[in-house]
């Protein structure tokens, strides 16, 4: 645990912990019991990930409460919290037991679109995807550790899918209706996506083709804070969904990012890992590997027809 941020011992005279861990495939899952302490994890130790990963940590007693990046967060028996292994923490575990599973991000994105918007992310105790998740992890401590190769990626595979349902049926639940897009708003997405391999796609290309001022423009794309930003985090999304479908192995990974108008290499890697948590090269030795599983990556990753028609752009800005 210290590897991954700093422990201060509430009452070192008087602490007792236990720690136990396996193995399944590419996931790993956890049991901690504990005195109570406090765990931090600062910038420092998280811009030394290269490697981002998922913590999925339900509370099975006690209780913990603190803050993960910006949420502040409070769980008691039953809870369930979410986090990345690059978010900052400052967190109070009280006399609990909780179990973790942790899950490579290039797992859990393949069927699933992790956003900023889930460090920190809970389910109370109560709900339904609470009981759910509490019970997977529970579960793991009853399965066999002489697993095949396809029992575990069953288990894999079937772990994932349930966690990304839960995450998936939360946003919906949670989303704030559309606002109302007009056909000019409409008009400008579309161009968007229509000229988004070309590499001087941008705000002055968007004013001059719209006859706006960058301030009319922005009026207009209300919910977009940085153009710039959308576009640059589109085309990752689209390079991402072009590595993971397989369709395009014969070309290098810079010929797929200048096809999507990133045509500067050493930016487009350092601006993948900061998006995703991976190098591209890591997610398409990834997706070889596991070609028959993933299947049509045409429907993984951001999907860029539903933003062009007015959708939620939380996930892009």
């Amino acid at each position: 645990m210290r590897a991954g941020g700093d422990v201060e011992i509430v009452d070192e005279a008087s602490f007792a912990g236990a720690f136990e861990t396996r193995a399944l495939g590419d996931l790993r899952w956890a049991r901690t019991r504990s005195g109570a302490f406090r765990f931090l994890r600062g910038k420092d130790r998280t811009q030394k990930i290269m490697v981002e990963h998922v913590m999925v940590n339900v509370v099975a007693s006690g209780r913990v409460y603190g803050r993960i990046g910006r949420r502040k967060i409070s769980q008691a028996t039953g809870g369930v919290v979410f986090s990345r292994l690059s978010n900052p923490m400052d967190l109070v575990v009280e006399d609990a037991t909780w179990l973790a599973l942790i899950i490579p991000m290039r797992l859990l994105t393949a069927s699933f679109n992790w956003s900023p918007r889930f460090d920190g992310f809970v389910f109370d105790a109560g709900t339904a995807q609470a009981a759910m998740i509490g019970g997977l992890l529970s579960s793991f401590d009853q399965i066999d550790e002489t697993l095949d190769a396809a029992e575990i990626d069953c288990v894999t595979r079937a772990s994932i899918a349930m966690i990304a349902s839960c995450l998936d049926q939360a946003v919906r639940l949670t989303s704030k209706p559309k606002k109302d897009v007009t056909n000019l708003q409409l008009s400008i997405r579309k161009y968007i996506a229509d000229h988004l391999s070309d590499p001087d796609l941008g705000q002055e290309r968007l004013s001059r083709a719209f006859n706006l001022s960058r301030a009319q423009l922005y009026r207009c794309m209300k919910g977009t804070s940085n153009i710039a930003k959308t576009i640059r985090r589109l085309r990752l999304f689209a390079i991402r969904r072009d590595i993971l479908s397989g369709s395009n192995k014969h070309q290098t990974i810079p010929a797929i990012a200048r096809s999507w108008g990133l045509t500067d290499e050493r930016n487009f890697r350092r601006a993948f890992v900061t998006e995703f948590g991976y190098p591209p090269s890591y997610l398409r030795d990834w997706s070889n590997s596991v070609v028959d599983r993933v299947g049509e990556g045409a429907r993984l990753g951001f999907d860029l027809e539903q933003w062009m028609l007015g959708g939620q752009t939380d996930d892009v800005v």
